[in-house]
């Protein structure tokens, strides 16, 4: 009577639990508000990804006007910049998004199925049911710190090359303007000192265009790095964690029927011993 009563106890609570997880606790942790610091953090890469598209794009136009056809080709590849910078722009966005809706799902979803996992152990087959609801609550804690941690881990990467970043930026700045002001010497041939120089000018412009797009190149690098490989990178390492929790012995974790006894793989032993003994 007592060992009922405990049971019908520990599935009272494991109800209540569920029903606070799917009210209160999930509007609470899928409030915006409580995830200021890490939006902040994406908000400043997500105007860093802009800064860095707008100047590959105004430089790239820059060092078309360059006269002659060698600058052409790193004029293209900046071009096609802004395509990359668009992919990792999307996934800062989706990083944002998923900060609030990954909480209310395992909240609203996957917290009330691992207590409902518990309260089946209880009343139904506990090894199984128990070992389902484990995986779930495993699979939850993952979810929700597998965001954050991944921001946190890009930030150390992000705030090593900052400077640099901004470097790029300054350096294509300072190339767009050399490249309108020459531009505009050939258009108007009124600075006769320029002209005469003009090939000279070409070529260290060219040069400089050579050096704006391998720190772009850098740039782009460290911005793929911090705001796409690093999220995947964590999800395996959590992914790993659970495989190593939950997969210690495989014969442990491979699915059986509910229907079949708890002391079925005792009996299954037992048998091999006989026969073997009886050979």
């Amino acid at each position: 009577m007592n060992r009922a009563a405990s049971k019908i106890a520990v599935c009272i609570a494991l109800i209540a639990f569920a029903i606070l997880a799917f009210f209160p606790v999930a509007q609470k942790a899928s409030d915006p508000a409580r995830y200021t610091a890490y939006t902040a953090s994406l908000d400043e890469k997500t105007e860093t990804v802009l800064k860095l598209m707008a100047a590959s794009t105004v430089t790239s136009a820059g060092i078309s006007a360059i006269p002659g056809d060698t600058a052409t080709p790193i004029a293209e590849k900046l071009a096609d910049f802004s395509e990359y910078f668009l992919l990792i722009l999307c996934v800062l966005y989706a990083e944002k998004y998923l900060l609030t809706i990954i909480p209310l799902g395992v909240f609203r979803a996957l917290i009330p199925l691992t207590c409902l996992s518990f309260i089946a152990g209880r009343i139904w087959n506990p090894r199984w049911m128990d070992r389902q609801g484990f995986k779930l609550l495993l699979m939850s804690l993952a979810l929700l710190a597998v965001i954050p941690l991944s921001i946190r881990t890009s930030d150390l990467i992000y705030d090593t090359y900052r400077h640099s970043i901004d470097n790029t930026i300054a350096s294509a700045e300072q190339l767009s303007d050399e490249t309108s002001e020459l531009a505009a010497a050939e258009d108007t041939n009124m600075l006769r000192s320029i002209l005469n120089r003009l090939s000279e000018t070409r070529d260290s412009l060219t040069e400089k265009a050579s050096t704006v797009m391998n720190r772009f190149v850098e740039s782009l690098a460290v911005m793929i790095v911090t705001s796409c490989v690093i999220p995947i990178l964590v999800l395996l390492f959590f992914v790993w964690i659970i495989k190593q929790l939950t997969g210690v012995d495989v014969r442990d974790i491979a699915p059986r029927s509910p229907m079949r006894p708890r002391n079925g793989r005792r009996n299954d032993e037992a048998a091999e011993r006989q026969q073997r003994s009886s050979i």
